[in-house]
């Protein structure tokens, strides 16, 4: 246990480092090709006015207005940045968008063969919720953004319930809190029409379960946890990476009767994947989808073959992309030619030019202080496929205030930049970076990291995980519960 404590402590010392040189050399180099204006150092003020605002207020308030307070900005926040833009749907978002629309009508082509949602299923059941709420409202484009809010509301309150679970320490939690309250990330994502804010909430739940039954040593929330986990991975695939987590953690840290490790493993694993398999049946019973969610008819190794795509740094490429169509389908077919491509790069690259591309790969995947949110956002606005399906009544004006893609660029790295070196001094506190519970965000985060360095990058995929660093960030810090127990050792 503790071996594997100082090696999750080592391991993140270098990725974290990795990542802050690789913020700050991509935002002093990108720096000079965004508006240079005096909104990101206004908004940056206003960021660091409201931190300090808290740290004053917080010994003077009582626990109830903190707490109400953070829940107000939150919300003033993402309501500025709902009226600041009129997003629409690009992309992937679109697709899934303009799908959802044809679902309603009882269409449903777009889920079989080797159509796009068929290949990647993943996608599946955001389409069908597009639609509800195309069925639902009126201006389903706003009201999926208004839904948005209100979950990203209830991830800030989520994070706080786990960093108590975490820290046991009230002032600490609420730092959480805060911090995860004015995180640009969490904020702009809310304009963007991504599956994630559907599975984030679920996500969290799920930790904030799996925490409990650690801290309480219960068998019921293990398999809550589990559950809340299949249905995040419905919207997103991530529990290949948390649910690896959850077992390692339960091995290594749960208890120490081989009994209550098997006991806790075997709860969190079949709750997670019998709600999963079970609801991919029962689509494809009905006649929705041709296979189950987690059988694409594209494999998953053209994914592994464009995240070893050099000239492309591991991202999305069209020369690695059209492999599918050039077998027609085939999976087995893609399948081979992806294995022999990867073989035949490992083979004809050095080690010092992988050693190189990775490092530089995970650089960039975690260097990006808004996650491609402000990106994403903004993206339907010039986007000739989108204007020409979602831009329409109240949305024709397209109008847009302020750009956070680039006016406030500085503004969104530099708080990036902060939480990072934040997180990395937190493990250098070694009460902290070795408290047990602690070590599942580290082994969560890793596990994250290794997937995306494997797989395709992209800086969106990430943001499924930036939740981590609001907590991270503040274990450089010495809670209320440690200041107490110095002054009785005094």
């Amino acid at each position: 246990m503790k071996k594997m404590t100082l090696w999750l402590n080592s391991v993140l010392k270098v990725l974290f480092s990795i990542i802050i040189v690789g913020s700050i050399y991509n935002t002093c180099i990108a720096s000079g090709s965004y508006d240079q204006s005096r909104t990101g150092l206004v908004l940056l003020g206003i960021w660091t006015g409201l931190g300090l605002l808290f740290y004053k207020l917080r010994p003077r308030l009582s626990f109830k207005v903190l707490f109400t307070g953070i829940l107000l900005i939150s919300l003033d926040l993402r309501i500025l940045w709902f009226l600041n833009i009129d997003s629409l749907p690009v992309s992937d978002f679109g697709m899934m968008f303009y799908n959802g629309s044809q679902v309603i009508q009882g269409h449903t082509d777009m889920f079989k063969g080797i159509n796009y949602f068929a290949r990647f299923p993943h996608m599946s059941l955001t389409v069908m919720y597009f639609g509800l709420i195309q069925y639902l409202f009126a201006d389903a484009l706003s009201m999926t953004r208004l839904i948005n809010i209100g979950l990203s509301l209830i991830n800030v309150v989520l994070l706080y319930f786990i960093a108590d679970q975490l820290f046991h320490d009230r002032p600490k939690s609420l730092g959480v809190m805060f911090i995860a309250g004015i995180f640009p990330p969490m904020i702009y994502y809310n304009n963007v029409f991504a599956s994630e804010n559907l599975a984030m909430p679920l996500l969290l739940l799920s930790v904030l379960f799996y925490l409990q039954a650690v801290n309480g040593q219960k068998t019921i929330p293990f398999l809550c946890s589990g559950l809340l986990l299949s249905l995040a991975h419905l919207f997103r695939p991530l529990l290949y990476v948390v649910l690896v987590a959850y077992v390692l953690y339960a091995l290594i840290y749960y208890q120490n009767h081989i009994q209550a490790k098997l006991k806790a493993v075997l709860s969190v694993v079949l709750s997670s994947l019998l709600p999963f398999v079970l609801i991919s049946l029962i689509l494809v019973q009905m006649g929705i989808t041709q296979y189950p969610l987690w059988h694409g008819t594209e494999p998953l190794t053209v994914s592994v073959l464009k995240g070893t795509n050099i000239s492309s740094g591991g991202g999305w490429n069209k020369e690695d992309a059209s492999v599918f169509s050039q077998f027609n389908g085939e999976y087995e077919a893609v399948n081979q030619e992806c294995q022999r491509l990867i073989k035949q790069r490992f083979t004809e690259t050095p080690p010092s030019g992988w050693l190189k591309f990775y490092l530089v790969k995970c650089s960039n995947q975690w260097s990006s202080g808004d996650f491609g949110g402000a990106y994403w956002a903004e993206a339907g606005r010039t986007d000739f496929k989108t204007q020409t399906l979602f831009a329409q009544g109240i949305h024709r004006g397209n109008k847009m205030a302020i750009s956070m893609l680039s006016q406030g660029f500085l503004f969104h790295q530099m708080v990036w930049i902060v939480l990072l070196a934040l997180s990395l001094g937190g493990l250098f506190r070694k009460e902290k970076s070795g408290a047990q519970s602690l070590q599942l965000l580290y082994i969560l985060f890793i596990g994250f990291a290794l997937f995306y360095l494997i797989t395709e990058s992209q800086s969106r995929y990430a943001y499924i995980a930036c939740w981590i660093f609001p907590i991270l960030a503040m274990t450089a810090f010495r809670g209320e519960s440690a200041k107490h127990k110095a002054g009785d050792e005094l």
